[in-house]
């Protein structure tokens, strides 16, 4: 009894000895594990990853789904001037996986060349683009947060240094869903992709929150843009729908636009709430786009018209802007139904609608266009007086023919205290610049 006790307490002792003198994996060991694990898994197999840090980069060639273990924290970390993580076959998914890749460089952190992807919770740092979608159709990114995190010590990093959050070319029929990109360059670009759906995602502090180049059947639907310079760009697009987004706070940029579209047609605008932005809704070189119900709420310009045709403006509260619209160039446009706060029109039969009709004078406009200075004038007492005695060739201004009386029942939102105060402070800088630059004409004379 005594000698197999000796011999156990050996064996213990021998065990113990190799764990001690075992030398920890190195990073390096543990990149070329996480790779190995791919490289041997069979195709259409899951992986589960346990809780730590596994280097990047990685290559996925083959269909399979790697996950972190639930409740434990995984990381990708990748210093090298490669993708964090290339998938290149079809029937991917990735879940609940963080991935810092912060290198300032011009590979993205994610790269995508295959169909049916799925990225799910992921927490994404990059100082790059965050994923780069090519040729990549039928995919999914939902629940996953993207956030600048590259940084340049002897320099501040301009935005147009930064890489996009998602950024497709030829790629369609994918869904984004729920995600937040943040501090990046565009939030979502899309190029000649087409039939992509942009859905209850959170976009902050970038160029444009979602830009469309080239594209049809894009949809943008209950999304939140705030503090970018433009909440939507849809530029030379066609058979978009936006619809239900709230845009706000686009104003610090002299090009700010809660919806810019550009050389952009047959575009469904509805039920968006646009408010506290330089110019709510901006059209120009775009037809044939039907633009409904929607609440465009304390902006410096709420409706701004250049070079547009045969576009139909119908249903939508303008309440609280600055200066309601502007327009320049725009003939055969249908405006109808909308309600515009500042004016006062007389209702004869009681359906709610002004037979007087409101009519947006293009003087400011092509002012603007021949002296581009005179903006510090615009909305100056003596501007609107000026305009107010302007009546050249009204045949062809834009007109609202039934004006609404009152602001309809769906409003959704109440003008917030500082977007008051926002508009109230612009209007009173400019009148104080117009008694002064006044001052200094009456002084040399």
């Amino acid at each position: 009894m005594k000698n197999v006790r000796k011999w156990v307490l050996v064996l213990l002792l021998g065990v113990l000895s190799l764990i001690c003198l075992t030398p920890p994996i190195k990073a390096e060991e543990q990149a070329r594990a996480l790779q190995s694990l791919i490289n041997e898994a069979q195709a259409g197999a899951t992986i589960i990853l346990a809780q730590g840090t596994y280097e990047g980069p990685i290559i996925i060639d083959k269909p399979l789904q790697l996950e972190a273990k639930s409740g434990e924290e995984v990381t990708i970390a990748n210093t090298s001037d490669q993708p964090a993580i290339q998938i290149i076959a079809d029937e991917v998914s990735l879940t609940r996986i963080t991935i810092r890749d912060e290198q300032i460089k011009m590979q993205p952190t994610v790269l995508i060349q295959a169909d049916g992807v799925l990225l799910d919770q992921l927490q994404i740092h990059t100082g790059s683009f965050g994923i780069k979608m090519r040729k990549a159709n039928h995919g999914e990114v939902r629940n996953t947060s993207i956030v600048w995190a590259g940084s340049v010590s002897n320099r501040p990093l301009k935005l147009s240094d930064k890489g996009n959050g998602m950024d497709l070319y030829e790629s369609n029929d994918n869904t984004f869903i729920g995600n937040s990109v943040i501090a990046m360059h565009d939030g979502i670009y899309m190029e000649n992709s087409d039939n992509n759906l942009v859905e209850e995602n959170n976009f902050e502090r970038l160029r444009y929150g979602v830009h469309c180049m080239y594209t049809r059947g894009t949809i943008i639907r209950n999304n939140i843009g705030k503090l970018n310079i433009t909440g939507a760009m849809i530029m030379a697009a066609r058979k978009v729908e936006l619809s239900n987004n709230q845009f706000t706070k686009q104003s610090e940029n002299v090009n700010s636009q809660g919806i810019l579209l550009f050389d952009a047609h047959e575009i469904m605008i509805f039920d968006n709430h646009v408010e506290g932005n330089r110019v709510g809704l901006y059209v120009e070189q775009s037809t044939l786009n039907r633009i409904t119900n929607n609440s465009i709420i304390g902006n410096f310009i709420g409706l701004q018209i250049l070079d547009a045709e045969n576009n139909a403006i119908s249903g939508n509260q303008f309440i609280g802007n600055v200066a309601n619209a502007a327009s320049r160039n725009s003939v055969n446009n249908t405006l109808d139904g909308n309600y515009w706060d500042t004016f006062q029109g007389i209702d004869l039969d009681g359906d709610r609608k002004s037979e007087i009709a409101y009519a947006i004078n293009p003087f400011f406009q092509s002012l603007v266009k021949a002296k581009p200075g005179f903006q510090l004038f615009f909305q100056s007492p003596g501007m609107v007086f000026l305009e107010g005695l302007y009546q050249s060739q009204r045949e062809q201004w834009a007109v609202d023919a039934s004006p609404l009386m009152e602001p309809t029942e769906n409003v959704r939102f109440v003008i917030s205290k500082q977007t008051l105060q926002h508009s109230a402070t612009i209007g009173g800088l400019l009148l104080c610049l117009s008694i002064y630059l006044i001052y200094l004409g009456v002084r040399r004379k």
